[in-house]
């Protein structure tokens, strides 16, 4: 009994803390594109956000995300190389994608897929000061290219970001004490 009683202590806070992150999730679809747009808070200043909305390799801490390298181009342009691994029913799949990155120093980043299994994704990451911390806004545009049904793939995708954003929003909540 008192280990039942202690997991379900650890399923109430673990509720509590993705509640403190106010996230928000909406996917739609239009054709074959899909648009998504999100949002997260997290008690951080607007420098220690966009440092880690620019670390772009700390992207391996989100279930997934196997591996992130990340070449600079310029001062305001970033490559990012990421392969993904995630598991759709039975079948495990691989992604590769290489983004360019624009970079918008306090504001966001613009992001848009230069090579890659989906057929074009691209979108942006904007931050808005809100109160004592920050509020990071997402959206893209995705078109993946896949042989599976249209109908697998959008449900993957509608239950996947939730658990996405929220192990960003952990990983970012961690860095309240660095400095900027």
């Amino acid at each position: 009994m008192k280990q039942l009683w202690c997991a379900w202590i650890m399923v109430c806070a673990c509720a509590v803390a993705a509640d403190d992150y106010k996230i928000k999730v909406d996917v739609t679809q239009q054709g074959n594109v899909f648009l998504t747009q999100a949002s997260f808070y997290l008690p951080l200043s607007l420098c220690q956000s966009y440092r880690y909305l620019t670390d772009y390799d700390a992207a391996t801490h989100i279930p997934g995300v196997v591996a992130s390298a990340t070449t600079r181009l310029d001062a305001r342009k970033a490559r990012v190389e990421r392969l993904l691994q995630e598991r759709i029913l039975f079948f495990p799949i691989k992604m590769r994608m290489v983004l360019e990155m624009t970079e918008l120093p306090n504001l966001g980043t613009d992001f848009v897929q230069i090579s890659g299994e989906a057929k074009s994704y691209k979108g942006a990451w904007r931050l808005e000061q809100d109160g004592n911390g920050t509020r990071f806004r997402y959206r893209t545009e995705s078109e993946p290219d896949s042989i599976l049904p249209i109908a697998v793939i959008e449900y993957f995708i509608k239950n996947r970001l939730n658990s996405s954003f929220e192990a960003m929003a952990k990983a970012g909540a961690e860095r309240l004490k660095q400095p900027c």
